[in-house]
C-alpha cells in the first residue's frame, strides 16, 4: 500500500531567491506538489530558537508534514527538528557521502563546493539528507550524478590564484544547481515516503 502524498513546506532564503533561483523551485513544483513557500532570514541579533519555533507554527498552519530546505542559508535548531522528527531534508551542494576520520562530512557549509575544489577533488555532487543537530551530517537519501572539475583549476590553486578558484566554484555549483537541485529533491521526497527506499544513496 502506498503512502499517502506528503504536504511539503519548503525553506528558502531570500538572498537566493534574489540570485534568480525561483525557476528551480519552480521546476521542483512541476515534480511534486509544494503546499508553501516560506523565504525567511533571521534576524542577525535574534533569537533563533523562538525564530524557528514561529517558522514551525506557520508550517503547521498550512498542514506540513514535511520540510525541505532549498537554498536556505540558516542552521535548523531544536523547536523546527522537534516539529518534525525526520522530516526535514536539506539539498546540499557536496558529496556528503565523504567523510572525514571522525565520521562527519567531510564537506559542509555554505562553502563546500570551494572546500572540495581547493582540497584538490576531481568532481563534485550535490546531495541531499536529513536533517539532524549536527550540521550536513543526517543520513544521504540521494545524491547527484557527478560533475567534473577542469584540471586548470587545480593548477591555479597551486599557484595561489584564489579569485579564480572562487569564481570556478561559483559556476560549479550553479552547474549543479540549476542541473540537479529540483529532480534530486523529489527524488529524496519519494524516498523518504516509501521505506523501503530510504537509505539507498544512488
Amino acid at each position: 500500500m502506498l503512502n499517502p502524498p506528503c504536504r511539503l513546506g519548503v525553506l528558502t532564503s531570500k538572498r537566493w531567491l534574489a540570485r534568480g533561483s525561483r525557476d528551480i523551485l519552480d521546476q521542483l513544483h512541476e515534480l511534486l506538489p509544494i503546499t508553501c513557500i516560506l523565504a525567511r532570514s533571521p534576524a542577525h541579533d535574534g533569537n533563533r530558537h523562538a525564530f524557528d519555533a514561529k517558522t514551525a507554527v506557520i508550517l503547521r498552519a498550512h498542514h506540513v508534514d514535511t520540510v525541505l530546505l532549498l537554498g536556505y542559508l540558516h542552521i535548523v535548531t531544536e523547536p523546527l527538528l522537534t516539529a518534525f522528527p525526520n522530516r526535514i531534508l536539506n539539498v546540499h551542494d557536496a558529496d556528503l557521502t565523504l567523510r572525514d576520520v571522525d565520521g562527519g562530512p567531510l564537506y559542509p557549509g555554505l562553502h563546500s563546493t570551494l572546500d572540495a575544489i581547493m582540497a584538490g577533488e576531481s568532481e563534485t555532487r550535490s546531495s541531499v539528507h536529513l536533517v539532524t543537530p549536527q550540521l550536513d551530517a543526517g543520513p544521504v537519501l540521494v545524491r547527484s550524478e557527478a560533475f567534473p572539475v577542469a584540471p586548470f583549476v587545480h593548477e591555479a590553486a597551486t599557484r595561489g590564484e584564489h579569485d579564480i578558484v572562487r569564481a570556478y566554484a561559483y559556476a560549479q555549483r550553479e552547474w549543479m544547481m540549476r542541473s540537479t537541485w529540483s529532480s534530486l529533491a523529489a527524488d529524496a521526497v519519494r524516498r523518504l515516503d516509501f521505506p523501503a527506499l530510504r537509505g539507498a544513496v544512488a
